[in-house]
């Protein structure tokens, strides 16, 4: 399984590619939108973990790219604001992750989003 993790915040990015490797994911990081979109389009992914904002845009909409381009991909939106956590489901995306987050949330958004692909 592979990963991008998209996260302005180095400290939660290193926190997550760490715990994610260790439940043996492949990952990637970006910390902007334009790194992010040029990892996706380079690599096939099964999970993008989106942090809501970011320096040059918003996690929200680049997540919705992610979909429009690859409609079996499964998302986390992340977040410190829980406004952005709403808007993010009234977007459609259901799994969010809100910071500061536990390690087991954040396992079970991962077991959830992955239901059904293993």
């Amino acid at each position: 399984m592979r990963a991008l993790i998209v996260d302005d915040d180095v400290n939660v990015a290193k926190i997550l590619r760490r715990h994610l490797t260790a439940w043996g994911w492949e990952t990637d990081v970006s910390t902007t939108v334009a790194d992010a979109i040029m990892l996706f389009k380079e690599g096939r992914y099964d999970l993008a973990l989106c942090d809501v904002d970011l320096p040059d845009g918003d996690g929200i909409s680049l997540a919705s790219v992610f979909l429009g381009a690859l409609p079996s991909l499964s998302v986390i939106i992340a977040s410190g604001d829980p406004k952005n956590l709403e808007r993010a489901q009234e977007a459609g995306f259901a799994r969010c992750l809100e910071k500061p987050f536990s390690l087991e949330n954040l396992k079970a958004l991962l077991e959830e989003a992955l239901k059904g692909r293993l």
